[in-house]
């Protein structure tokens, strides 16, 4: 028996497609057959979740308003296809892509993932060093020695990051 994994805005078959998947108030495992479903809280809800543990060998389609790169990758590890549908509501979704009128989507939707600018070096984001005379390069939130404009080591968004120099 084929499921569906929807990102979805709320807990029942008329809210709308999430706009983003890795972190949707709400995801839903549909019978697109019967309609029956299960409510899952969004992933950001727990620590200690992720969108893998959503993912079972029933399931075989994904369907999203959008997702990124890291996200598209994990869902096709897992064998599903991934379908875009934007600013529906669930059950009209879930009936285009069972009649086949939503193509697969072939390519994440999104440049890079949310999580994507914490990583050192990504596009002057993430953890930043400057030289102890100027201001850091990186936007992290500075935590660490503060000497002249030099704001710390940073992690994540916010103020640049340096080291004592």
């Amino acid at each position: 028996m084929e499921k569906y994994l929807v990102a979805s805005s709320g807990d029942t078959l008329d809210s709308k497609v999430s706009g983003r998947f890795g972190h949707s108030r709400y995801f839903m495992v549909i019978d697109p057959l019967t309609m029956e479903y299960e409510v899952f809280k969004g992933v950001s809800t727990y620590e200690d979740q992720s969108v893998e543990k959503l993912i079972t060998p029933a399931i075989k389609k994904v369907i999203v308003g959008n997702i990124g790169p890291s996200a598209y990758s994990i869902v096709l590890s897992y064998g599903c296809k991934v379908y875009l549908c934007r600013n529906l509501p669930v059950n009209k979704a879930v009936r285009k892509v069972k009649d086949g009128e939503t193509p697969e989507l072939k390519v994440p939707t999104l440049k890079k993932s949310i999580h994507s600018g914490r990583k050192a070096g990504d596009n002057n984001e993430g953890p930043g060093e400057g030289t102890g005379k100027g201001k850091g390069k990186g936007k992290g939130i500075g935590s660490g020695h503060r000497v002249g404009r030099v704001t710390g080591k940073g992690i994540g968004r916010g103020r640049g990051a340096g080291k004592k120099g």
